[in-house]
Formats: C-alpha cells, sequence, structure tokens
C-alpha cells in the first residue's frame, strides 16, 4: 500500500462509527502531518462532511498544529453541530493563531453552548493574546457556569497581565467554590511570576 492509499484511508476511518478506529487515525494522521494531509483534511471542513468526520478533522489539525488550519476552523465555529464547534474550539487553542481570538471571544459573548463557551475561554488562555483581558475579566463578573469561570481564571493567569490581578484576589477572597478560589491563587502567583521575569 502506498503513501497515499495509507493517508486517504486514514482520512476514510474518521468517520468510523468506532471510537478506537478514529481515535487511531487521529493519531496517526497528526504524527504525519504533511501538507497533504492538512490540505485534505480543510477540504473535508469546507465540504458538507458527516458530524464524525469534521469532529475528526477538527481533532487532527488541531494536533497537527499548522495555522494554515486556522481560516477553516474559525468558518466551522458556525457549524450546525455543537460537538464539531466544541472540536474547533479546541483546534484553535492547541495551534494558537492571534487571528482565533476575535472569533473566540465573539463565542464567549453568546450565551448558548456552555461547552463550546467553556473552550473558548481555555483556547484564549493558550493563545495568550492580552486583547481577551477585558472579556474574560466580564465573565468573572457576569458568568453563572463555573466551568466557565474555571477557564477564564485559568486564561488569566496564562495571559499574565497585571490588570486582573486585583479582581482574581478579590475573587480568592471571597468566592465559596474552593476549586474557583484555588485557580484564581494559582492565576495570581503565574502573574507574579511574570512580573518578577520582566522586572
Amino acid at each position: 500500500m502506498t503513501g497515499t492509499e495509507n493517508s486517504e484511508n486514514l482520512i476514510a476511518s474518521l468517520g468510523n462509527k468506532e471510537f478506537d478506529i478514529r481515535s487511531n487515525a487521529i493519531e496517526i494522521l497528526s504524527s504525519m502531518g504533511t501538507t497533504e494531509i492538512i490540505e485534505h483534511l480543510i477540504s473535508l471542513l469546507r465540504k458538507n462532511s458527516p458530524r464524525l468526520v469534521k469532529e475528526g478533522a477538527c481533532k487532527t489539525l488541531g494536533k497537527i498544529g499548522n495555522p494554515e488550519a486556522t481560516d477553516v476552523l474559525i468558518n466551522i465555529l458556525e457549524d450546525e453541530d455543537e460537538s464539531v464547534r466544541y472540536q474547533a474550539t479546541i483546534a484553535l487553542g492547541q495551534i494558537g493563531d492571534r487571528k482565533a481570538v476575535q472569533p473566540l471571544l465573539n463565542i464567549l459573548k453568546q450565551k448558548d453552548d456552555p461547552l463550546v463557551r467553556s473552550e473558548a475561554a481555555k483556547a484564549l488562555g493558550m493563545i495568550g493574546d492580552p486583547s481577551a483581558l477585558k472579556i474574560l475579566l466580564e465573565i468573572l463578573k457576569k458568568e453563572d457556569d463555573r466551568f466557565i469561570k474555571y477557564h477564564a481564571v485559568t486564561s488569566l493567569g496564562k495571559i499574565g497581565d497585571t490588570k486582573a490581578k486585583k479582581v482574581l484576589e478579590k475573587l480568592a477572597k471571597e468566592e465559596t467554590d474552593d476549586r474557583l478560589v484555588l485557580r484564581s491563587l494559582e492565576a495570581i502567583e503565574k502573574i507574579n511570576r511574570k512580573e518578577i521575569v520582566a522586572g
């Protein structure tokens, strides 16, 4: 079997109903990560592919981490399936392209899709762009979903902007959710470390 035939078989396996077969295909394709594979996966996302195929393509592109996939993944944030939007959001965080910051912020501003919004908060921290600071701080003040808050706090620590410290200190002092308190303290510590390094 040629390399092309093998990669085509693996790409076809992204739509397999067996979870293990799909996972194996994602791992192998992402380790190969050739331009040809990236282009093929991008084309699958541009077509009206089945949900499992789109999920697998998003997962694989995220693991490969090539910014060439950023634009198509941003477009997929509008997909009708929540699970596809969820995987696209994760992939954008893994790739880390700043072009994705505004679309991810737009997701956070929405009121539905708590799972996708939670991943958007996490992805913004992975990208680390300070322009996310304002929305993430607003999330802490207005958001009810604790998982979105957890990821927002962690992301503020990763971004490392000292403007977040006052809000995080207030949260650590007044919050009754122990997990959120712990994450706030960890975020403050990360910001302090960045201050020392910068100073």
